[in-house]
């Protein structure tokens, strides 16, 4: 327990920048009635920006860096014998594992600790895509199974899944997302127009459906569609997800679609209004956020009919799905959004009510607070 009175609470994220742009509205929020701490590796964002809220301590432990399978497997071990230090010195009552990667290495430090648990998965998709992967993550959660851990999902379907994989004895939850602070994202309905403008904003990976939309402006542009198409996002070359090169170039050259650079946060709140139609055909999700900041700001929508997206739209109502991986399906949402300009701003202000309704940061926080009280 906490000097102060207070339980405390940490965050065990491995990218602190994830941390910022993901949880610390959540953070700072939950700060309201625990010690709020932060495991990661500060030694990527400024000092000025770990200062800023002074309800908030960072912890600084080191990333496991090393490509090299050997030493990865060293660095691991160091990193979960610096984590059980760390968390026994803060003396931390609850933990927050956040991503699937930090919960399971959480989930082998928790076997040496004595405070209450919380893995909270997004993304489970990857575990649909690998047997290897999915083999390693039930023996490790099997076999470091404690009363003490409870899992926390994004999504209904990342839920069942985990259920059909580790079996329902397993404490679950699910919290769709991590909270809209509706006071930070300006809400401007879209007027009249003379084009229709599709943006898609991520990072230029190719399980975000980049090729897929790429593909899709192009045919699109050549059948001269009264519309323009728009990307943002961050090229990290070397990143396994990454698409690959010739693509990228592509995207640089191409009269098709306006390449804007990579975005980042403060960048997509300030200029989404600018557009009308936010497009993430996305192969798995476990909760959007990009999307719901389109959703909040008053975007209609084209996405994927993937878990985590699929919980954002309702179809015709706010947006259309397209299937994953499908280039014609995603020219097909978008004729459909074409044919029906006029609904546009009925969409857009229909995203709004969702994130008033669902997502807004109050009631997920307060949902947070009853899974920790439980």
């Amino acid at each position: 327990m906490s000097t102060r009175g207070k339980q405390s609470l940490a965050f065990v994220v491995n990218d602190i920048n994830f941390f910022f742009s993901h949880r610390i509205n959540l953070a700072e929020k939950l700060s309201e009635k625990f010690e709020i701490y932060v495991f990661s590796d500060t030694l990527k964002i400024s000092n000025s920006k770990l200062l800023k809220n002074s309800s908030i301590k960072y912890v600084h432990i080191k990333a496991r860096r090393s490509k090299n399978k050997l030493i990865n497997i060293l660095s691991t071990i160091r990193y979960i014998i610096n984590l059980i230090y760390l968390l026994k010195l803060n003396k931390v009552d609850n933990v927050f594992y956040i991503t699937l990667e930090s919960s399971i290495l959480g989930a082998i430090a928790s076997k040496f600790l004595n405070n209450k648990n919380y893995f909270v998965i997004s993304g489970a998709y990857v575990l649909r895509q690998s047997k290897n992967l999915r083999s390693i993550v039930v023996r490790i959660f099997s076999l470091f199974k404690s009363s003490k851990n409870k899992f926390i999902f994004q999504n209904n379907k990342d839920q069942k899944f985990f259920e059909e994989i580790l079996g329902k004895k397993h404490f679950s939850f699910v919290i769709k997302g991590n909270g809209i602070n509706l006071n930070t994202i300006n809400f401007n309905s879209i007027k009249s127009f003379k084009r229709i403008k599709f943006i898609f904003a991520s990072d230029l990976f190719y399980s975000k459906g980049v090729g897929e939309y790429y593909d899709a402006a192009v045919a699109l542009k050549n059948a001269n569609i009264n519309a323009d198409f728009y990307m943002a996002g961050k090229y990290k070359k070397n990143h396994a997800f990454s698409i690959k090169e010739s693509l990228y170039n592509k995207i640089l050259k191409s009269d098709a679609i306006e390449y804007l650079g990579a975005w980042d946060q403060n960048t997509f709140l300030n200029n989404i209004n600018d557009y009308h139609v936010f497009v993430l055909p996305s192969f798995g999700e476990g909760m959007p956020l990009a999307v719901l900041e389109a959703m909040a700001s008053g975007r209609a929508l084209i996405c994927s009919k993937v878990p985590g997206c699929n919980e954002c739209i309702q179809e015709g109502l706010n947006g259309y799905f397209c299937e994953a991986l499908s280039t014609k399906s995603l020219i097909q949402a978008i004729n459909k959004i074409m044919n029906n300009q006029k609904g546009i701003s009925d969409m857009g202000a229909y995203s709004r009510k969702i994130i008033e309704k669902e997502f807004e940061l109050n009631l997920i926080y307060k949902k947070y607070l009853d899974v920790i009280y439980l």
